[in-house]
């Protein structure tokens, strides 16, 4: 017995097999129609669509066989593959490459075999398609044309097959592309309205107050108290604006989010030292009690936004107050972040279109603050990006708890 040799371009013949994604693949009806049309021209019980990687032989198709593989070394596609044109064995049993093979000796019992090599447009042999018999015999010419047409026509059904793969793929990157479009001017319309709504009021405001100045028609009471009116405004305007731009930063990255292990209660504390001044002024006070060995896994940036939101609601929501930053277990391997107030609270009518983009409104703040009503919206949304969940519960005069739930670290 000879053993199958290897091809001298083994390693480029392989990739190309690859390349097809063939191998291992359901059967397919084209391919089994082929397999039997071959068996009925030859006459032979045995036909398949054989496929050779580096160490095995597949059948993609195949009637007459039962098992799906077999080993290259011993097979007779592994000879054929290394021919021009179809390799024909009258007899195996006096073929000095096959007279002692297994598969000559025990089951199947070959002694007719006849493939013809499976060549790929680059020049590279993937299998044959080849037709057996267990008596010794021979193919007629047109038999062998048959054979040739056939495993042609296969090679062009391959290529059908990754045509189509390729397409499906460039369709995918199509659509793909038209959401990202889609999703780029939802968010420009949605941006472009916030800024309709909530900017060209305090803008407009500020250009009234001047003319009405330059015309001289404001007393010092009215100008001190539109001035008053107006640094509230803007104040809202401004906090609106930074949501916008963190906003818009996060969504050109919402897709590469870098998910890591994260301490919330130094997350926390930043946030508290950068809204103390606000909390002061409002005389409340803003407790962090989350614990220094609380991890969790979060976008850091996408976190920080979060909470900084909700806290900053909490103090604008309170006066005179207490709000406390805590975080506890909570089930499915979560950790739950809260933000406490004793502020005034909410409505349920109000607390049931909170995160409703079509509802938002501003509410005014326990000082008269102004808002945009914008945050919490995006808070919830960047929190559904991260795979975080965000929970609020509230009582009329008696406070609210926004609360994150987040994967433990």
């Amino acid at each position: 017995m000879i053993l199958s040799p290897v091809a001298a371009n083994e390693q480029e013949r392989l990739m190309e097999l690859l390349r097809y994604e063939v191998l291992h693949t359901q059967y397919e009806e084209d391919f089994d129609q082929i397999v039997k049309l071959a068996s009925s021209i030859c006459k032979t019980p045995i036909s398949t669509i054989t496929l050779l990687d580096m160490h095995k032989q597949w059948f993609k198709a195949k009637i007459g066989v039962e098992h799906t593989d077999g080993d290259r070394d011993t097979s007779f596609c592994g000879h054929a593959i290394h021919q021009t044109d179809v390799m024909e064995v009258t007899d195996a049993l006096l073929d000095e490459r096959f007279h002692d093979n297994p598969l000559v000796l025990d089951e199947p019992k070959i002694r007719f075999y006849a493939g013809y090599p499976l060549v790929s447009p680059n020049g590279y042999t993937l299998g044959t398609l080849c037709v057996i018999d267990n008596v010794p015999r021979s193919l007629t010419e047109e038999q062998r044309l048959t054979l040739r047409i056939l495993g042609n026509q296969v090679m062009k059904l391959f290529e059908l097959r990754l045509k189509n793969k390729e397409a499906l793929a460039r369709n995918q990157v199509i659509e793909e592309q038209k959401e990202k479009l889609e999703e780029s001017k939802r968010t420009q319309n949605k941006i472009i309205s916030i800024i309709a709504h909530d900017v060209r009021g305090p803008v407009a405001s500020v250009k009234a107050m001047i003319e009405l100045t330059k015309e001289k028609a404001l007393s010092e009471v009215e100008s001190s108290e539109l001035l008053a009116l107006l640094d509230k405004q803007l104040d809202g305007t401004l906090d609106m604006l930074t949501n916008l731009v963190e906003w818009g930063s996060m969504l050109l990255k919402k897709e590469q989010l870098d998910i890591q292990s994260v301490a919330p209660g130094a997350i926390a504390k930043k946030i508290i030292n950068n809204l103390q001044p606000f909390a002061s002024i409002k005389n409340n006070e803003l407790i962090n009690q989350v614990s220094n060995d609380c991890r969790v896994l979060a976008d850091e940036n996408t976190l920080r936004f979060i909470l900084r939101n909700i806290i900053s609601n909490a103090n604008k929501f309170t006066s005179n107050g207490k709000i406390i930053i805590t975080s506890e277990p909570a089930d499915e391997g979560r950790v739950k972040i809260s933000v406490s107030d004793s502020g005034c609270g909410m409505t349920v009518e109000i607390l049931q279109q909170l995160f409703n983009p079509a509802k938002r409104q501003s509410r005014e703040g326990t000082n008269k603050e102004k808002g945009s009503g914008l945050g919490l919206i995006l808070a919830k949304e960047f929190a559904e990006a991260m795979h975080a969940h965000i929970e609020v519960s509230s009582k009329k005069n008696e406070g609210t708890v926004f609360s994150v739930l987040v994967g433990k670290g």
